[in-house]
């Protein structure tokens, strides 16, 4: 990056220079939020000199890296990847196209209802359509980023067959990627459900995925990656549950504020507890969850929680009614 500022004048080679240290090699040692907005500078200043393949793997980047930090999933997020899309169009990169619109339906996944949360058969991107005009590599690599998405998809939302056919799919692809959070991502999401099913149904091929992630992460966070240790934590308590390990994991995820996997611990903690008949420890966990869900914009799967949750609607229905008596208490006048 010192190297980089002898160039800043140049907007091509200094942009270059700066999309691949933010997402090849900085997220290594650095919060992946340090690196975000350099990356999407990075496109900006690609895109208006005209370098359109580096200026779309630096928003790319951007993208995983956003979804990785567990940044929230929100409106504005949607029309910067509306925005990229219409580029991709315009430059005739439909490879990318596709890649941007994974993305997009995954988000719209998290923020609202559908009855088939764990599908890609939306308006955005039909998995089966895209899929049957593909083949050869091009074909592999969609299919890999589509798996890993909805395989997040099926955890979150704890669809254990699609979670097995997902799983399925990923196992097949090495554990290496140039795109540092895009990785981090797969090996996150592939050594959680793998540990998740693999004792649920005692399976020995999930267990020996589970390991290779748990290794992957391991060697990362001895690395120091601060990004890796939270993922590395939260497998071990899939591995083999346990208050202490479901705990650490929780401040971990807090620590690096990765809300989303917070959330998502929280969840499967309350049904750890649940299992061991703590119900009002199991319930202040969910509770905790849901709240961590809104956060994240996956609001599609709060809504879940408040369905399936009785006592959870309660809360909400307090909460908000304490907001109302706080907000009345305070503009009413003295006498």
């Amino acid at each position: 990056l010192e190297l980089a500022e002898k160039f800043r004048n140049e907007k091509d080679i200094y942009s270059r220079c700066q999309v691949v240290a933010h997402s090849m090699i900085m997220t290594h040692s650095h919060p992946f939020t340090d690196s975000i907005d350099s990356l999407y500078r990075s496109y900006t200043a690609l895109k208006l000199v005209g370098v359109v393949d580096v200026a779309l793997g630096s928003i790319m980047a951007y993208f995983q890296m956003y979804f990785a930090a567990g940044l929230e999933i929100n409106p504005l997020l949607e029309s910067k990847m509306h925005q990229v899309e219409e580029y991709c169009k315009d430059v005739d990169r439909r490879p990318f196209l596709v890649t941007f619109r994974i993305y997009k339906q995954f988000a719209m996944n998290l923020r609202k209802r559908s009855e088939s949360p764990t599908e890609f058969r939306g308006k955005v991107f039909h998995e089966e359509e895209v899929l049957s005009k593909m083949k050869g590599k091009q074909r592999s690599m969609i299919l890999r980023d589509s798996s890993t998405c909805r395989l997040q998809l099926a955890f979150v939302f704890w669809n254990e067959d699609t979670m097995a056919d997902m799983l399925n799919i990923l196992e097949s692809y090495p554990l290496v990627d140039q795109f540092t959070a895009r990785i981090h991502n797969r090996v996150c999401i592939t050594g959680l459900a793998a540990f998740a099913l693999g004792r649920k149904r005692n399976s020995k091929q999930f267990q020996k995925l589970g390991e290779k992630c748990l290794s992957k992460a391991a060697h990362l966070a001895k690395q120091g990656s601060v990004n890796a240790r939270p993922v590395y934590l939260f497998m071990l308590a899939m591995k083999r549950p346990s208050r202490k390990a479901f705990c650490e994991t929780i401040f971990a995820c807090a620590k690096t504020k990765f809300i989303h996997l917070e959330a998502m611990a929280a969840e499967r903690y309350a049904a750890f507890l649940k299992a061991e008949n703590d119900a009002s420890l199991a319930n202040d966990f969910i509770t905790h969850a849901y709240w961590l869900y809104r956060d994240w914009g996956a609001h599609a799967k709060a809504f879940d929680l408040s369905q399936r949750y009785e006592f959870l609607m309660v809360n909400i229905l307090l909460y908000f009614l304490l907001i109302f008596v706080s907000k009345q208490v305070f503009l009413t006048p003295d006498p």
